[in-house]
């Protein structure tokens, strides 16, 4: 399957890599070209990079691991139109928290961004460094990826991705329960700057230790 990445930071290249060690195409855009590529040919395993809108013209899954709406990264969004768009963002943290925020996804906000997308919440609630680890070391381990989406299709594409790359799907339901899975992943941050441990994932099982297959931390962001 051919799946595109908008952005090249820890997550992009962590599951963009590990996915295509799972045998998928895997682009990975960016506002630099020169800077997608150089990430491609980092990853290695016929990885191509480009442009965010080449990419989301060319692939048929899409991946956003930029903390905004798609509108905010590409000149125009109808290269979405019935696509899967997998968003496995969080928001910037530490951070201060407001009561209103929490109902408010980033996952429902891409989808009111782009209705014509079938938007999947994913993918937010593991560390890069859980995809150290190879798939079956992942798969024996038994950790679980959360999915939420309104799409039962689309939902399907995604949990048989998260199978290729080791992780158990975790049917969530609903779009709309995105959010609960984003103050999920502020309780594993949480507990990742209490403890140090990268590797804690939803069910509070650690992943396998692994030296980096696709780079290390860069810039310290969670």
């Amino acid at each position: 399957m051919k799946v595109g990445f908008f952005g090249t930071g820890n997550m992009a290249r962590a599951v963009g890599g590990a996915l295509a060690v799972a045998g998928h195409e895997v682009w990975f855009g960016s506002r630099d070209e020169g800077k997608a590529r150089g990430v491609a040919a980092e990853i290695g395993h016929g990885a191509q990079g480009d442009g965010n809108d080449p990419v989301a013209q060319a692939c048929e899954v899409l991946v956003s691991s930029i903390r905004d709406v798609p509108s905010a990264y590409l000149r125009a969004t109808d290269g979405l139109d019935g696509k899967v768009l997998i968003d496995l963002n969080n928001r910037d943290f530490p951070r201060e928290y407001h009561g209103d925020e929490f109902l408010q996804s980033l996952a429902s906000a891409a989808q009111r961004d782009v209705p014509g997308a079938k938007v999947v919440k994913a993918l937010n609630n593991q560390a890069m460094e859980v995809f150290n680890a190879d798939a079956e070391a992942l798969r024996s381990a038994g950790i679980q990826g959360f999915i939420a989406g309104d799409d039962a299709d689309a939902k399907d594409v995604v949990a048989a991705l998260l199978r290729d790359i080791g992780l158990t799907p975790v049917d969530f339901g609903a779009l709309s329960n995105a959010w609960l899975l984003e103050v999920q992943a502020d309780i594993l941050r949480t507990y990742l700057f209490a403890t140090g441990n990268l590797l804690a994932t939803p069910a509070l099982i650690d992943a396998p230790q692994a030296a980096p297959r696709f780079g290390e931390r860069r810039k310290g962001t969670y």
